[in-house]
């Protein structure tokens, strides 16, 4: 009964976050932004990805990660849904890969009270090995009215993929020294989820 109580308030534990990132800082006082949406192809869509480069000092478990967008079109709060979480080994100035292939998450969308409102992916879960990672959340829009906002570049600038760049799809950094508004929240460590918990239990009395 102790052991199973004990595996059980671990369980618990991935409600309880910290920030493990935090680039938020003067976004209210944005200047150049980002487009980070997917949201069709042109000439009337448009489908870009941004991320951040982001330094793990140790094992972290992400539950929730958010960007921040101005608030033009508030209707994006009652249709996005779902997001591509993208994560990336960094191994230079701009990613490698394509975010295209990134995972499908659901987000919740908010308007905030002060002309802004944010994309939260809520229950990652997503264990991550210290190391230098490229990361980003790109919501699927029915549109590309609002801007992924920018505060000061830690790092490298930001890059934005653009899915039908020409003459091929493309990374670039389009916005010196900035990076898009996020936040990153878990626990430190590798955090069970309830249903990796609850096999742990099972497997005690095999």
């Amino acid at each position: 009964i102790i052991v199973l109580t004990l595996i059980l308030m671990a369980a618990t534990a991935v409600n309880a976050q910290d920030i493990l990132w935090d680039q938020t800082a003067g976004y209210e006082s944005w200047t150049q932004g980002f487009f980070n949406n997917v949201a069709g192809a042109p000439p009337f869509g448009s489908t870009q990805y941004t991320v951040n480069d982001v330094t793990v000092p140790e094992t972290w478990t992400i539950h929730r990660f958010t960007v921040y967008y101005d608030g033009f079109d508030a209707t994006w709060a009652g249709s996005v849904v779902d997001a591509v979480f993208y994560i990336e080994p960094k191994t230079g100035s701009t990613p490698t890969g394509d975010p295209g292939t990134g995972t499908t998450v659901p987000v919740v969308c908010e308007v905030l009270g002060n002309g802004f409102m944010t994309v939260s992916a809520l229950e990652l879960d997503e264990v991550v090995p210290a190391g230098d990672y490229w990361m980003g959340l790109t919501p699927v829009t029915p549109n590309a009215n609002n801007i992924h906002v920018s505060v000061a570049a830690v790092g490298d600038d930001s890059p934005t993929y653009d899915a039908y760049g020409f003459p091929m799809p493309m990374w670039a950094a389009w916005s010196p020294g900035l990076d898009g508004a996020i936040q990153i929240e878990g626990s430190l460590g590798v955090v069970p989820n309830e249903d990796a918990s609850w096999g742990d239990v099972k497997s005690l009395f095999r």
